[in-house]
């Protein structure tokens, strides 16, 4: 049942957040430049939310911490059907309501991943974070595809649609069995997450690095094309787009998953890395030719298959703290990444720039892959993952 609910919170946020930008416009009179910065505060909130109330969480019980996540999805988007409703059209308004959106939906996030890496063992995590991929890829495809076709028709209304959504995932929670936190987890401050921290302080920082250059160039696609493709085609072929990467992840997330475990972890984040800023630098000439835009999915969703539970399973091996912090920190860093890749996308597209954001999301996708092909030739942890060196000489 968690994965249902990893389905419609996904489908919550998916469903609004391509189109936002395009709604805020359009509905609530917003510029494009104001309205890529109230995308940008939510963005920011949805991937930095749940570090700053951990504490918070880590006192709730998580199946109740779930519930109330999902129900402050739906309390804000009601929000923001009711100030469309009303014509407000103040920037300030519009950057509160999309970052408690934001928050909200982060909190929820953290809550779920959560959730499952404490009901499954280590050696699951992969595995498990695959299938959590896989449901949450398709909330996020199957909604755009659906909010493709309604955002020209519903006006404001189209904000109701992420609180039925959000209210759905709240009654789904009940089915969950208790998930008290572990509290030598959350009580031992010093023998687990600051002695990681310190033994492993260099790890972890390259690490995150990586997390954040591959990010920069995963977001090209979700954050920042629709913004360009609704422009210069139309909000159905984004919904298309979105759908293929759906059934993609649905139908592959699994297969890809077990043929990538032949291959060390380094080498799969040098593919993943090739395949999306292969996808970024495509991207780049898909005004010329659109048919590429196919090809594009393909490459950003391999490499998303791929570094996206392999990342996910690596934080909580690489740092050893409560896990709602260790999920929620790496949350923020991806946060940082796509709102630093969506608000530059967003003026370089006004600005008609759109070209220099996606090579830029390739260069900086290439040049992980080359860190992680130098740390394979050296055989030294430049990106914080464990070389076959690390791994022989620690068994």
């Amino acid at each position: 049942m968690i994965y249902i609910i990893r389905f419609f919170s996904s489908a919550a946020w998916s469903f609004f957040y391509p189109f936002m930008a395009i709604w805020l416009n359009t509905v609530a009179g917003l510029s494009s430049s104001s309205a890529g910065i109230v995308v940008g505060f939510a963005i920011v909130a949805n991937r930095t939310g749940a570090l700053a109330f951990h504490r918070l969480m880590d006192k709730t019980e998580r199946k109740r911490e779930i519930a109330f996540s999902l129900i402050g999805v739906a309390v804000s988007a009601s929000l923001m059907l009711i100030a469309a409703a009303t014509g407000v059209s103040d920037t300030l308004v519009w950057i509160v309501l999309a970052t408690l959106f934001g928050l909200t939906n982060s909190v929820s996030v953290i809550s779920q991943i959560s959730y499952i890496v404490h009901v499954f063992r280590e050696n699951e995590h992969e595995r498990v974070l695959s299938y959590e991929n896989v449901a949450a890829n398709a909330g996020a495809g199957i909604a755009p595809f659906l909010a493709s076709f309604l955002l020209s028709g519903t006006g404001y209304w189209f904000a109701s649609f992420p609180l039925l959504l959000g209210v759905m995932a709240a009654i789904a929670t009940r089915t969950l069995q208790y998930s008290p936190h572990n509290s030598s987890l959350i009580n031992t401050k010093t023998s687990t997450g600051d002695s990681a921290i310190s033994h492993n302080k260099y790890r972890i920082i390259a690490f995150l690095i990586i997390n954040f250059m591959t990010m920069i160039g995963y977001a090209q696609f979700y954050y920042v094309f629709p913004t360009y493709a609704v422009e210069k085609y139309s909000s159905e072929l984004v919904g298309s787009l979105f759908l293929l990467s759906s059934g993609i992840i649905i139908v592959g997330q699994i297969f890809i998953t077990s043929a990538s475990q032949k291959v060390s972890r380094l080498w799969r984040v040098v593919i993943s890395n090739l395949c999306i800023g292969g996808g970024c630098a495509l991207l780049s000439a898909s005004s010329e030719q659109q048919s590429t835009l196919y090809l594009v999915v393909v490459l950003i969703v391999t490499g998303e298959m791929i570094c996206g539970p392999l990342y996910q399973a690596q934080a909580v091996k690489i740092w050893r703290g409560r896990r709602s912090v260790v999920m929620a920190i790496q949350t923020c860093v991806w946060g940082a990444a796509e709102a630093a890749a969506a608000v530059t996308g967003l003026m370089l597209i006004a600005r008609g720039m759109s070209l220099i954001s996606f090579l830029l999301g390739a260069l900086v996708c290439f040049i992980a892959a080359i860190g992680a092909w130098l740390s394979i030739i050296w055989r030294r942890p430049f990106i914080g993952i464990e070389t076959d060196k690390d791994i022989a000489d620690s068994s």
